[in-house]
């Protein structure tokens, strides 16, 4: 066999040069570029590889690396994802939970990101801030509740918050 330019011998292929190797740094790198504009969950990054064209095999394979090398966290994720949907938005600990659920986080995961979250923000305060925000845009009366309820807030502290607004 002759040698390559390279030093590596013609007629033989080394385990980096083959496809799935070369698919999986390929898979690899995207993700950590994404990673690195900001935090990513694993079904969402698992989402966005696929749709880049990487096997199913390969996508799993490199997620599994990150988890392993902390490069990512679901954990991670939702305290970030939290703590930047409290800016504009006033919402309960239901439509939190729903909206963890949605991106794919573990329910147990999505528990312990909420309770801690509002261990540190007053639950009460957001709903307050909710009604206010609610009854600026005019609603009132059965919508009002309604819009309280899809915001993730019992009922029981939608109640108390509108009658805190309202001065009931």
């Amino acid at each position: 066999m002759e040698e390559k330019e390279d030093g590596a011998l013609a007629g033989s292929q080394t385990q980096s040069d083959s496809p799935v190797a070369t698919e999986a740094a390929a898979a690899s790198q995207k993700a950590l570029a994404l990673l690195a504009r900001c935090e990513q969950c694993r079904s969402g990054l698992e989402r966005k590889l696929l749709q880049k064209g990487y096997s199913k095999l390969t996508v799993e394979g490199v997620l599994d690396a990150l988890e392993e090398r902390d490069f990512l966290s679901d954990r991670r994720f939702a305290r970030a994802w939290l703590n930047s949907r409290r800016i504009g938005h006033y919402e309960g600990r239901g439509r939190l939970l729903s909206e963890l659920a949605a991106r794919g986080i573990d329910k147990e995961i999505s528990k312990e990101a909420v309770d801690s979250f509002f261990e540190e923000f007053d639950e009460g305060e957001i709903c307050r801030k909710a009604a206010k925000k609610f009854v600026a845009q005019g609603k009132s009366g059965e919508k009002l509740m309604a819009s309280m309820q899809r915001a993730g807030f019992s009922w029981k502290m939608s109640a108390a918050a509108l009658r805190d607004v309202l001065g009931e």
